[in-house]
């Protein structure tokens, strides 16, 4: 158990660093946002970092969550059935293997309202409005999914994801740092930005640019 939770925590946080990076870096006002709040918790670049810091950090863990929507780390999940059942009309013998293939979906309109635009408000619970590009206000409700269990980045229950803890405290902790002391750029193209190997995995050159932020 110690081995798998290091394989699911630790060899999966690198690619989940690098999307999320890819969509901040993409998406500067969002980036912006996100700096604001951590300079609140963070105010100095010694500052130190709690797991008190981590829960009054909202939008990091909507920075996180969306950008794990647009690059999920596996395709989807898959269940052995250990007993004969009925799945949505369908008769699913046991010992069949039932996999939930979710990419497709997360990228959907039908589940997520602007799929394809990267918007963290859409997991934050603020009645707020916000401001679209065009200039017309939004509420964030509109924009959350429609049905829950269409993402599922750690799995569902009992066999939910061993490594997520150890996984979140790593990307919590590396977002903050790198975002308050970093202005993050990605001058190149992010088209098939990463490939399957059991999990997703960069397909390209991570050629991001750090600016120190001189606060």
């Amino acid at each position: 158990m110690a081995i798998d939770m290091l394989m699911a925590g630790v060899d999966t946080a690198a690619s989940a660093l690098a999307g999320i990076l890819l969509c901040l870096a993409k998406n500067p006002e969002k980036q912006a946002k996100l700096r604001e709040e951590v300079m609140t918790i963070l105010p100095y670049k010694n500052s130190d970092f709690t797991e008190s810091n981590i829960k009054n950090m909202p939008y990091v863990r909507a920075c996180i969550r969306e950008a794990m929507r647009m690059y999920p780390l596996l395709v989807g999940n898959a269940r052995g059935q250990f007993e004969n059942i009925v799945l949505s009309g369908y008769r699913v013998p046991k010992g069949t293997l039932v996999y939930t293939i979710y990419t497709s979906l997360l990228r959907d309109d039908k589940y997520f309202l602007r799929a394809n635009e990267y918007l963290p408000e859409r997991w934050l619970r603020t009645t707020k409005e916000m401001e679209r590009n065009d200039g017309t206000m939004e509420s964030p409700h509109a924009l959350r999914v429609s049905d829950p269990f269409v993402f599922l980045p750690f799995g569902y229950g009992s066999r939910s994801c061993i490594g997520r803890r150890v996984l979140e405290m790593e990307i919590h902790l590396a977002i903050a740092r790198l975002i308050r002391n970093f202005n993050v750029e990605f001058n190149y193209s992010t088209e098939k930005a990463f490939k399957s190997y059991l999990i997703n995995v960069p397909n390209i050159p991570l050629k991001f640019k750090f600016i120190d932020v001189e606060i």
